[in-house]
């Protein structure tokens, strides 16, 4: 569950990363919103590693579950819309995915309720 940990923390500091891309190339007040917006799932990451560490259980699981789902359909759009690094950006939701529906991460989660 560490490895899950940090790689939601690396998925929430490149979320702030393309929050804060976003809200430059935008500019102004209207940047400013679209860097908040952005930054939504980034805090919701870092919630989420937090919950493993010291709440884990399984609406936990089920919330890394839907996050990492939101996350790849963000990079779905980016491949759509031909940013050849929605494919790159699409590795870290699918790896932490796969890592979260391991046998031994589901144990982890439903021993902790």
């Amino acid at each position: 569950m560490r490895t899950v940990r940090i790689l939601l923390c690396v998925a929430a500091f490149l979320t702030f990363m393309a929050a804060l891309q976003g809200g430059l190339v935008v500019g102004g007040a209207e940047g400013v919103g679209v860097a908040v917006g952005l930054s939504l799932p980034a805090v919701a990451s870092l919630a989420a590693a937090w919950a493993i560490a010291r709440r884990p259980g399984r609406k936990v699981r089920v919330g890394v579950i839907v996050l990492q789902v939101l996350y790849l359909f963000w990079q779905f759009g980016r491949i759509a819309d031909g940013d050849p690094f929605g494919l790159v950006g699409a590795i870290l939701p699918v790896a932490i995915l796969i890592l979260v529906n391991r046998s031994a991460a589901r144990q982890y989660f439903s021993r902790a309720e």
